[in-house]
C-alpha cells in the first residue's frame, strides 16, 4: 500500500492577478506562505517517507515548512512542474480572448491535447508524470508527498484514481487543499483536507 499527499503551491502573485504560471514563475503572497505553512503543520502529523517537488519557485517556497515538520529531506523532480504554457505564460484569460481568440477556441475544443505556442499540451504532462508514479506505486508501504501544480495535480488524480469507483469529475485545485490517496494493488481510496481541516472522503467539490 502507498499513500500519497498531492499539495499545491500556496497562493502566488499571480494567482491573485489571475494570471498564467505555467513554468514561469512569481512569488508566495503572505496567504500563500500561510497555506505552506498550514500543509507543513497537517502533513507533520504523519510519518512521512519521501517529499518530492517541482523545482519551480513557488513550490520551493511551499516545500520548505512542509521539510521542516515532516523532517524529511525534499526531492526536486522536473517531471512535477506544471504544464508549460509557452507563449500564454504571464497572460490573463481575458487577453488571450481578445487578442488570440483562435487559440483560446482550440484549447477549448480539445482540452487535452491542444499545445499553447512554445508550450507543451496536458497529454504531455500526462506521458512525464506516469513513469514517476510507476516508479512510487512499485515502491510501497511508503508515505509520499508531491509537491505540485494546479494542472499537474489533475493529472496526478487521474493516474492513481484510475478506474476507481470514487472516480468524478475532477475540478479546481484550491492553493489550500490536500488530497491523500491510498493505492493497494488496483484499488485507490481518496480524501481530501481543507484549510488543515478534514479528512473529508471523496473528492473535492468547490462551493458555487
Amino acid at each position: 500500500m502507498t499513500t500519497f499527499f498531492l499539495v499545491r503551491h500556496g497562493e502566488t502573485e499571480w494567482n491573485t492577478q489571475r494570471r498564467i504560471q505555467g513554468w514561469a514563475d512569481s512569488p508566495l503572497t503572505s496567504l500563500g506562505l500561510a497555506q505552506a505553512e498550514a500543509h507543513g503543520r497537517l502533513l507533520g502529523m504523519f510519518r512521512i517517507d519521501r517529499v518530492l517537488a517541482s523545482p519551480l519557485g513557488r513550490t520551493k517556497q511551499t516545500v520548505v515548512p512542509i521539510a521542516q515538520e515532516t523532517g524529511v529531506v525534499a526531492e526536486y523532480d522536473d517531471r512535477l512542474r506544471e504544464v508549460c504554457m509557452g507563449d500564454w505564460s504571464g497572460r490573463t484569460a481575458q487577453e488571450l480572448q481578445s487578442r488570440h481568440l483562435d487559440q483560446w477556441q482550440a484549447r477549448l475544443d480539445d482540452p487535452e491535447g491542444y499545445c499553447p505556442p512554445n508550450g507543451e499540451s496536458r497529454l504531455d504532462v500526462k506521458r512525464r508524470v506516469a513513469p514517476l508514479i510507476t516508479e512510487l506505486i512499485d515502491a510501497p508501504q511508503q508515505m509520499v508527498v508531491l509537491v505540485s501544480h494546479g494542472i499537474t495535480i489533475r493529472i496526478l488524480l487521474d493516474l492513481l484514481l484510475g478506474s476507481s469507483k470514487h472516480r468524478k469529475p475532477i475540478r479546481g485545485v484550491p492553493n489550500d487543499l490536500v488530497y491523500c490517496v491510498t493505492r493497494q494493488s488496483s484499488d485507490a481510496t481518496v480524501t481530501h483536507y481543507v484549510k488543515g481541516a478534514g479528512p473529508f472522503e471523496g473528492l473535492f467539490i468547490p462551493e458555487v
